[in-house]
């Protein structure tokens, strides 16, 4: 059963609680330890905030939140989470930053992020929070030297996945429309018309099918293996569902019921 999006959010906020509960838990073991062993407990405190911050911003990457407008409810209110998150991460590395340069300067570097990080995060608060809010913590990532990514190159995702069906659906019955006028203005097409013909009714049929749910699978011997809206295609163009034949040079095709 597919998950919609509030069933997401509920249980991406559960995982993070948990992570957010272990990485508290290594800050306060680092803050009760010695100035001398602070170095070595720094290790579980990275390594918990990474699950903990990284968890966040891989769920924003792998969903369909970003660029979501089904409930705008539960959309900014995880934007909200997310600027949270995004300003423990501030505190997170200026904690990192100071303990690293006053105890071992040589590693400061190995432990700041890479150029992109936290992108993802960046521009849910960017979308659906207000400019103050982002600014503000835009500012804040420069002043501590992090990436600013998300808010510097702030792009919408290129097309949803039902964005892409819901297109590919158009496009296909578009194309069909199309082609039963075609049939109209040309009843007996030549050879190359006809194989034209068939080969744009065949894309047409897979974009058509593309909506509708269900799977279906095709397998020519052992070289061709399709499945969904290919599948189609693959059955369109190869199992034609009238035979051609030659009847006489003034129309060079004829169709024949099976």
């Amino acid at each position: 059963m597919v998950k919609t999006h509030e069933q997401e959010v509920v249980s991406a906020k559960l995982q993070i609680s948990s992570l957010k509960a272990d990485y508290m838990s290594s800050l306060t073991d680092f803050i009760a330890t010695p100035k001398e062993q602070k170095i070595s407990k720094l290790t579980n405190v990275l390594a918990s905030g990474n699950k903990y911050f990284n968890y966040v911003e891989e769920f924003v990457g792998n969903s369909n939140l970003l660029g979501a407008h089904d409930n705008p409810k539960w959309v900014i209110g995880f934007a909200e989470d997310c600027a949270e998150v995004l300003n423990s991460l501030l505190k997170h590395f200026n904690l990192i930053f100071k303990t690293i340069s006053s105890l071992q300067p040589d590693l400061l570097e190995s432990a700041k992020p890479g150029a992109t990080a936290y992108a993802n995060m960046q521009r849910m608060v960017l979308k659906y929070l207000t400019p103050e809010i982002a600014k503000k913590i835009e500012n804040d990532f420069k002043m501590l030297g992090l990436p600013t990514y998300g808010f510097d190159n702030y792009k919408l995702p290129f097309m949803t996945k039902e964005k892409q069906i819901y297109l590919s659906f158009s496009f296909g019955v578009s194309f069909l429309i199309t082609l039963i006028i075609i049939a109209v203005v040309i009843p007996n097409p030549t050879g190359f018309q006809y194989t034209i013909f068939r080969i744009i009714l065949s894309i047409a049929a897979g974009g058509a099918v593309a909506a509708f749910p269900g799977f279906i699978e095709v397998k020519l011997g052992k070289w061709l293996r399709a499945g969904g809206a290919l599948a189609v295609f693959v059955l369109v163009y190869f199992w034609s569902p009238a035979a051609i034949e030659m009847t006489n040079s003034k129309s060079p095709i004829a169709y024949e019921s099976k």
